[in-house]
């Protein structure tokens, strides 16, 4: 490759990512042509055109001992690992990325190492189960509540009654009015016990959340479809991941005003 060539990135990237295992090999010291295709399992072909590129793009060199990374093949391929990281991470949870709408500020960390449970046809209830043993865990919690659902409820109500939860909640109002309506008794109850406080918004939360501040910190991400369906779970306790929680229940928060059992 000529010192006065440009390169176009386009191209770096296209090879880095074909023939990351060749400069994976590399990475172990200097190879010949005869090494990477042993290792690899290639043509004799194969192998010269992958280094033959690498070459090109100036990311490879023919030294004393054979084939080396150069220093840009170095650093490029650091970078491209990890890019590749965090498109795993995105990819994970891709299928509930997919419902939420595109402007909720969702940060890559925030999913990084986080566990992900997803409603399948075979285990439709296996996010239910996640949510509830979360809430379950937590001794102080806020959260917010596009949707009702009626175990939940229940849970709810079990954790406050037996003095084992302290939560805030933010609902959309028509949520809260089905609350206040239909489980009267257990809202008046649980509010009444003063280990309850619920704030109402005439905004649409795009997904539920739960923000848990005792005895572990987490956040959990409530991903339902535009039917109310509950659709999966994402749960992290990485401490960028529950300050991105809090933000978003702060910004949840501050559009809602206080609710009564009586009413909104």
């Amino acid at each position: 490759m000529s010192t006065n060539s440009r390169i176009d990135p386009d191209d770096v990237v296209d090879a880095v990512a074909r023939r990351a295992d060749v400069i994976q090999r590399l990475l172990d010291g200097p190879q010949y042509n005869r090494d990477i295709r042993e290792s690899l399992g290639v043509s004799r072909s194969t192998a010269y055109k992958a280094i033959r590129e690498l070459e090109e793009l100036g990311l490879a060199r023919r030294g004393d001992s054979g084939y080396e990374l150069t220093a840009a093949g170095y650093l490029l391929f650091e970078e491209y690992q990890r890019f590749r990281s965090r498109v795993e991470v995105i990819c994970r949870p891709a299928q509930l990325l997919a419902i939420l709408p595109t402007d909720i500020d969702l940060d890559v960390e925030v999913l990084e190492g986080a566990e992900v449970s997803f409603a399948e046809r075979h285990a439709p209830n296996r996010p239910v189960t996640m949510i509830g043993d979360a809430i379950r865990d937590a001794d102080v919690l806020r959260g917010t509540g596009p949707v009702v659902l009626p175990s939940y409820v229940d849970l709810f109500h079990e954790q406050f009654i037996a003095g084992k939860l302290e939560a805030e909640l933010v609902f959309e109002r028509a949520a809260f009015n089905h609350l206040a309506t239909d489980y009267a008794d257990q809202f008046a109850e649980a509010v009444e016990s003063d280990v309850l406080k619920v704030q109402v918004t005439d905004e649409e939360l795009p997904f539920g959340l739960l923000v848990i501040e005792e005895p572990t910190p987490k956040v959990g991400i409530i991903v339902y479809d535009r039917g109310g369906e509950l659709r999966g779970f994402i749960l992290n306790d990485s401490e960028r991941a529950v300050e991105w929680g809090k933000e978003k229940w702060e910004q949840y928060r501050a559009e809602a005003t206080p609710a009564t059992p009586g009413g909104s």
